[in-house]
């Protein structure tokens, strides 16, 4: 659990460098905030410091770093190949494998993911296998509900915490985890 105040904590990892990247977060953060009203939704995009001046690449760093180490839960949208979130998403893996009590969502919406076409290794597309393979790790994938999970949308991801905070995990990995859809 988050020390921050005893409540549960979200951190939504994503780029936002474009309208609609921006768009997406800000959507994001809305929806996280009323499904989950009593947590602490931390939604970079709504970082209240950063919208009247430009901040440093210091001080982005401390801020996500932060964001990432305090989340029991943390949101990655990786469709996107932005080497921000995948660096949060390396920080998350070191962290979760340290504290059993963090689970990390990857959202992975491409299609192609979803093709089987390479049987069941994960596609190309942007991934790199040293990331992708976090996705198999075993001290992160135990159990009917791992610590990590391929989701195919932000609505999963969600719904697969909701699943977790509500003790209704009955057949969690198939009804949310991606990465195993080809066996």
């Amino acid at each position: 659990m988050s020390l921050i105040f005893n409540k549960k904590y979200i951190y939504n990892a994503g780029s936002m460098f474009n309208e609609a990247q921006q768009a997406a977060r800000k959507n994001e953060g809305n929806e996280l905030r009323k499904m989950f009203p009593s947590f602490i939704v931390d939604n970079p995009i709504d970082t209240d410091e950063f919208k009247h001046e430009r901040p440093t690449n210091k001080k982005i760093f401390e801020v996500d770093y932060n964001g990432v180490r305090d989340a029991d839960f943390v949101i990655f949208e990786l469709d996107s190949n932005d080497s921000g979130t995948h660096m949060e998403f390396g920080l998350a893996v070191e962290q979760a494998i340290n504290n059993k009590d963090k689970y990390l969502f990857a959202i992975v919406s491409d299609f192609r993911f979803k093709s089987g076409s390479f049987g069941n290794e994960i596609p190309g597309f942007g991934l790199n296998e040293m990331f992708s393979g976090a996705f198999f790790y075993e001290q992160l994938v135990k159990g009917e509900v791992p610590q990590i999970i391929v989701c195919d949308s932000h609505k999963s991801a969600r719904e697969a915490i909701k699943a977790i905070v509500n003790n209704d995990t009955k057949d969690y990995l198939k009804q949310f985890d991606i990465k195993n859809i080809w066996k």
